[in-house]
């Protein structure tokens, strides 16, 4: 399964309970999508937030959003920075896309 991470910067006016509570909200509406299997976040410091979102394949978590999903993101948003975005593949679909390429 393939994995988006995201990193947020918490705003300088933005509480860290307000932060927690926003990042917790928007993994629970991803959870609540088909696509996505699972979304965790973590605290890379007292003013940072990753978030890890597990999903059926990469495109399709920024796609086939439901409002409360997007209400969640507007949220956090209002509350944190969006700092850092990265797609990884896992051994499977990474070869699969060598293999498109005419790699093989």
């Amino acid at each position: 399964m393939p994995l988006q991470v995201t990193k947020w910067r918490r705003k300088e006016s933005g509480s860290l309970n307000d932060l927690g509570l926003a990042a917790l909200a928007f993994c629970r509406a991803q959870r609540a999508r088909d696509e996505v299997d699972d979304a965790k976040y973590y605290w890379g410091n007292p003013n940072e937030i990753w978030i890890i979102i597990d999903g059926a394949e990469e495109m399709v978590l920024n796609k086939n959003q439901t409002p409360e999903s997007l209400a969640a993101m507007y949220d956090l948003s209002d509350l944190a920075s969006q700092i850092e975005t990265a797609f990884l593949a896992d051994a499977r679909g990474g070869f699969e896309t060598y293999e498109a390429a005419g790699r093989s």
